[in-house]
């Protein structure tokens, strides 16, 4: 017999909170993790930049983030975007997919919304001393722009009446806009950096001087002075020296040059003179000729091929032996010569004529010892640059500037001098890349727009906002804010599908709870 059903009414228990706040993420026994891992392009960046991170911000339209993270390494890619030779592309992962990111353009796109947007933000700083930089190039700027972030009062002392050293003199217009870089030193003003320029330490004031009126002195005097081929006919008028040559050029005055013109060197200084001195209206002709092979070139190869399209004639494994001329230089005569393990042989008995009208050396630089006059006792002092490694790149000393105000600023604070190196790790590979789950391979580059330029990121071991781990996460422990993904471990399970799915392999699986 079956038991009668009752008619009254059942009730059930309600809760007083929504189910979402049944927290189930103690179940897990492995936590997901974000994780920087080394990009491809920051290992070739020379300023050590956090590039995948600004190309993520740049993306999402967050400029101003962009540039504070840029600013961290580089205070000025309006610069580096046009000078720089970006190693950082020729890494990039994105290049064995279908075509690399343009990461200088983005660089400078960032460079330019900053000088576009700037604005002096008048705030108390308690003044930490009185720091001289010696030289406005690249090193110079670098360490006088950290130093005055760090609360140093800056004062830049240049030996030429124009500010910018290798900026200004030594780079051609045709590669960096004058009117990008007095922008950068207007800014460099307002920001309370004094500059005076027209005074030569060592001659019109002394390295000594500076250190009793100053607290710290750091040294980026360049390497201005020329390399001497030691050949006869080296000191004729109408031979130059490229840094003079390209001085000149910049300063708005025109020097006398005959055609045809040869170029004898290998560095991007004989590059930009060669192509500077096709611009001039009365030159039709000029060679560049280079003691060793092409590959043995250290210009970089696309401003050799850029040369080459604009018409410099480019003539390898030649040496000159002497200049020949008749109250002007008439010819050079070369001897053939090649590269083996004992160093560069030259053959004389195989040697040709060049005739011209200019030449112009372009055989590397030197420092100037002449800064230091007597030397100070005692005195603990600063350099970086060209000055101390030699004839470099902008990113190189815009680099060492940077550090040496670390260094000093830690110093000052009596903290440990800062470890400024990049870990020595290995770069994310392409082939570890999840480019299945990949939502905006179909991108191609487009150099208008910025924003979607950088949307090409893979982001290679950081983090780019892609939604992956939003998408495939089965218990909504990924949360979006504000264009941001994050981790709401309440409610993680530990699954691991985020770092399976992760494009970037920007994620881990770490052991035990947080």
């Amino acid at each position: 017999m079956l038991p009668e059903v009752t008619k009254d009414p059942v009730c059930y228990s309600c809760g007083t909170e929504p189910s979402s706040a049944n927290k189930t993420g103690e179940w897990r026994f492995l936590t997901p993790e974000k994780d920087i891992r080394l990009s491809p392009c920051r290992q070739g960046c020379l300023l050590d930049g956090e590039i995948p991170a600004w190309l993520e911000a740049v993306k999402n339209g967050r400029w101003e983030e962009a540039w504070q993270i840029m600013s961290r390494y580089n205070p000025f890619p309006a610069l580096t975007g046009y000078v720089c030779f970006h190693p950082c592309t020729e890494n990039c992962n994105r290049g064995q997919l279908d075509q690399e990111i343009e990461i200088h353009a983005v660089e400078r796109a960032i460079g330019e919304w900053r000088l576009e947007n700037y604005k002096r933000v008048d705030r108390p700083k308690e003044v930490k001393g009185q720091a001289a930089v010696v030289g406005s190039g690249p090193a110079g700027l670098s360490c006088a722009y950290y130093l005055n972030q760090g609360g140093y009062e800056v004062t830049v002392f240049e030996r030429e009446k124009v500010i910018g050293g290798m900026f200004a003199l030594g780079i051609p217009e045709y590669r960096l806009p004058r009117k990008v870089l007095k922008k950068e030193l207007s800014v460099l003003e307002e920001e309370g950096i004094r500059f005076v320029s027209g005074c030569h330490v060592g001659q019109d004031v002394s390295l000594s001087g500076l250190y009793e009126d100053y607290d710290t002195v750091f040294l980026a005097p360049g390497a201005w002075k020329p390399r001497k081929a030691g050949i006869p006919g080296e000191e004729s008028g109408g031979v130059w020296n490229a840094l003079d040559f390209l001085s000149l050029l910049n300063k708005g005055h025109q020097p006398e040059i005959a055609d045809p013109v040869v170029v004898i060197g290998g560095g991007n200084a004989a590059l930009d003179s060669a192509r500077s001195a096709l611009r001039m209206s009365n030159v039709n002709h000029v060679k560049l000729i280079y003691r060793r092979s092409r590959t043995e070139m250290p210009a970089n190869q696309a401003e050799v091929e850029a040369a080459e399209h604009e018409g410099v004639e480019l003539i390898f494994n030649a040496l000159p032996r002497k200049i020949e001329e008749e109250g002007k230089i008439k010819e050079i005569t070369f001897d053939f010569c090649k590269t083996n393990l004992k160093g560069l042989v030259v053959d004389q008995s195989r040697s040709f004529e060049e005739k011209c009208g200019t030449v112009i050396m372009a055989l590397g630089q030197e420092i100037d010892p002449s800064i230091f006059g007597e030397p100070v006792k005692d005195s603990l002092f600063y350099a970086g640059g060209d000055f101390t490694s030699g004839p470099a790149t902008v990113p190189d000393a815009i680099r060492a500037g940077r550090i040496a105000a670390m260094t000093i600023i830690a110093r000052d604070a009596g903290l440990p001098e800062p470890d400024l190196m990049l870990p020595d790790l290995e770069p994310v590979a392409f082939e570890e890349l999840n480019l299945e789950a990949k939502i905006n391979l179909s991108l191609q580059q487009s150099q208008a727009k910025p924003d979607e330029e950088a949307g090409r990121c893979l982001g290679c071991g950081t983090c780019n906002s892609c939604g992956i781990c939003y998408i495939f996460c089965p218990d909504m422990a990924v949360e979006k804010v504000d264009n941001r993904y994050q981790l709401n471990m309440d409610y993680c399970k530990g699954c691991g599908i985020c770092v399976k799915e992760c494009p970037a392999r920007a994620m881990v699986m770490e052991g035990g709870m947080e």
